[in-house]
Parts: C-alpha cells; structure tokens; sequence
C-alpha cells in the first residue's frame, strides 16, 4: 500500500470516501494511518501483527481531539509493545470489560484495604485516623474513581484542594493513598503508584519542651488537682516518657514493683514490639499506692465502664491542669520530649534514649542531638580548666 508522510494539512483537506471507509498510511511510522468513514469521521489508527501471526487494527484516537504528534507517538508505543509480544488490541478490549472486582472504585477498595492490611498490622489509633483521612479528605475528591482510572493528575489535584485548609492532612492523605496503590499494584490491580512522587507540603517540626519552671508548676498543680487518677497518668508520662494510650492500657500483670519493670506488650506499642522499661523509683511509688487501692480490675487507670475497660483519654484534665499550671502551647504528648530533652540534657546518649523511649531506630532520636552541645561543653570546659592550671 501506498505511504505518505502525514501532516495535519492533508489530514485537514482528506475527503470522506462514498461508503465505507478509507485509509492513508503513514511513511514515517510503519502501521499508522488515518481512517476516513463515509459519515466524515477521521481517526488515527494502527495495525501490527501480534504473537501467532494475527493482524490487529485499533483505533489510537479521533483526529480532532488528539493531535498528530501524539498519536504518532502513541502508535510507536503500540507496535513496540507487538513486537514484545504483547497484544494492546485485546488488552484493551479486556480492560473495557474489566469486572468491578478486579478494577473497584477506590472506595470499594480501601474498605477491603482496611479489613485486610491495616486490621491485621495497624493499632486501633491508627486505623482510627485513617479511616478518618479516608472519610474527611480522600473519598469525597476520588472514592467514585476505579483504581485503573486514578492517575498522578488526581492524587495532586486532590492534595492540593486539601491543603487549603489541612496542610498537614494533605501530606497524610497522600502517603495513605500511596500506602493503598501500593497494595493494589502488588494484588496485580495496577502496574504503577500514582501517588507515589507525589510532591508534598513542607512540614516543620515541633520540639516543645517543659522548662524546670514550668515542670514545678505542673507538679503543684497535679497535687492539688480533685482528679487524682488523671493527675497519676500525666505523673507517669512525664517519669517514663512512655506515650499516653501505653500509660492508659498499662495492666497489672506487665508490672513488676518488687523488680521495677513494666513489660509493654506489643500490642499497645507503636512498633508492635514488647519494650521492657526499667521504671525508677518515682514511678514505683506512684504505681504502689495506686495498688493498694485497686480492687479487682486488671487495668492501673480503670474505666468508668466497668472493669473490663480502661481510661481512653486525660484531653480535657490536661487542658485544665495546664491553665491551673500558667502553662502555654504545650501537647501531653510533649510530656515525651520533655523526658527525652531531661535525659540528653544530663549526658545521657542517644542510644540509651532510644532504647528507654522505644526507638527502633536511631534517626528518630537524632532530633535531640542538639541537646547534647551543654553537656559537651561543659565536658570541654572542664578540660580546659585543667590543662590551664585552673584557669580558664
């Protein structure tokens, strides 16, 4: 057949046949052509010949809603993937006739994504947020879409929509999304994480720590607050740096007062890891006169339920002991960064910091190295002080 180099010119001035349909071959691409119909229909075309020797025609596109450069392009791209002995004639086919189940909406994913991956490997805190993330910010902009039609356009378009008011949450939003691609693509839903190089908002990180002044001022107000069991387990945060749900869910039977070990289960950790934590003679104390006058609940901060449930939150007694306390800006959860900065501030090293926080791994205790430069200095000075003969 006759070949000439296609230019949007003559595809402009090409002429309708009388019936059925016509062709003008490509010279540049071999296998790429634009159809005529008899109705005034122009559409790029390519035809191949696929593994067992069969021909194949598909149509690329229209020609007034994709350009020539493109679905010349696009057509490279189809003869290639022939000649690897594939068939993109009969796999698109297969893809308009994909069931809801091997293509879902997102929605109908993430609930089997929930159930599946995060019900066995996430705490119940984190599935919580999560479905959260899910309801609040990512399935009112894409939980319509199938899986196979979300692309990189969308992730971006949705992250950018959410950060007009949560940055934060659009940073979160989008490593879930990703966290839920990445399953899709290993069960063989995708070939490829749309969220994957998403580009996210600059996050600075929060380092708040309690001054000695404000640490007196706390203690004067936990001892004078009504509330004694809540003022118990902000005493226990701020001696064991533990997170508040592990101080919460502490039971009796992890404890050990005569030998001063509290054994946090895996299950209450967020490395879902047993942490065995030396507890210091504080915490004993504190932990003792709780025993003596615990009844018969497992739980060292028992619910108002019954006993088969613990305390689930300290939220308000915190922001009522910290206006008590003239205490500003300050998350219970800086009560862990409080006991961090205190130990590293003494000279105590970050390995030794970890392991009584927690950390698997050492970068997350490297944001408080800076906080070793005191104790360092004063180390240095002393030195000086000495080869000096006492003067500095």
């Amino acid at each position: 057949m006759a070949r000439v180099r296609l230019t949007t010119t003559l595809v402009d001035e090409l002429q309708p046949p009388e019936k059925g349909q016509s062709f003008v071959w490509d010279s540049e691409v071999a296998g790429f052509a634009v159809r005529a119909t008899a109705s005034g229909a122009k559409a790029w075309v390519v035809q191949m010949r696929v593994r067992g020797g069969k021909e194949r025609r598909m149509v690329i596109g229209f020609c007034h809603k994709l350009p020539l450069d493109k679905a010349r392009q696009e057509a490279r791209k189809v003869i290639a993937a022939a000649d690897l002995g594939r068939d993109p004639a009969q796999e698109r086919r297969e893809a308009r006739e994909v069931k809801p189940d091997t293509n879902p909406t997102l929605t109908e994913f993430a609930e089997r994504w929930m159930e599946e991956v995060a019900g066995r490997r996430n705490r119940a805190g984190t599935i919580k947020n999560r479905r959260l993330l899910l309801k609040n910010h990512i399935l009112p902009h894409l939980g319509e879409k199938r899986l196979g039609e979300i692309g990189r356009r969308d992730i971006e378009d949705m992250h950018h929509r959410v950060s007009q008011k949560y940055p934060v949450a659009a940073n979160r939003a989008v490593s879930l999304c990703s966290a839920l691609f990445a399953t899709a693509e290993r069960w063989g839903l995708l070939t490829e994480n749309p969220a994957a190089k998403v580009e996210r908002n600059t996050e600075e990180g929060r380092e708040r720590y309690l001054t000695p002044e404000e640490i007196a001022r706390l203690r004067t107000a936990l001892d004078q607050s009504p509330a004694q069991d809540s003022a118990d387990v902000v005493r226990l945060l701020l001696l064991t740096g533990a997170r508040v749900g592990e101080v919460l869910a502490m039971r009796w039977d992890q404890t050990d007062l005569a030998a001063g070990v509290w054994s946090k289960p895996a299950a209450t950790t967020k490395q879902n890891k047993t942490h065995r934590v030396p507890l210091s003679p504080a915490v004993v104390e504190v932990l003792a006169k709780r025993q003596q006058a615990a009844k018969t609940s497992p739980w060292v901060f028992p619910g108002r339920e019954g006993p088969a449930h613990h305390m689930t939150t300290v939220r308000t007694f915190w922001a009522a002991v910290c206006k008590r306390a003239g205490i500003q800006a300050v998350r219970i959860h800086d009560l862990r960064h409080t006991f961090a900065s205190l130990l590293v501030s003494s000279g105590e090293s970050l390995p030794v910091v970890g392991a009584l926080l927690g950390h698997t791994q050492a970068k997350t205790t490297s944001r408080y190295a800076h906080l070793l430069d005191d104790p360092l200095r004063r180390a240095a000075e002393r030195v000086a002080a000495i080869t000096s003969g006492g003067k500095l």
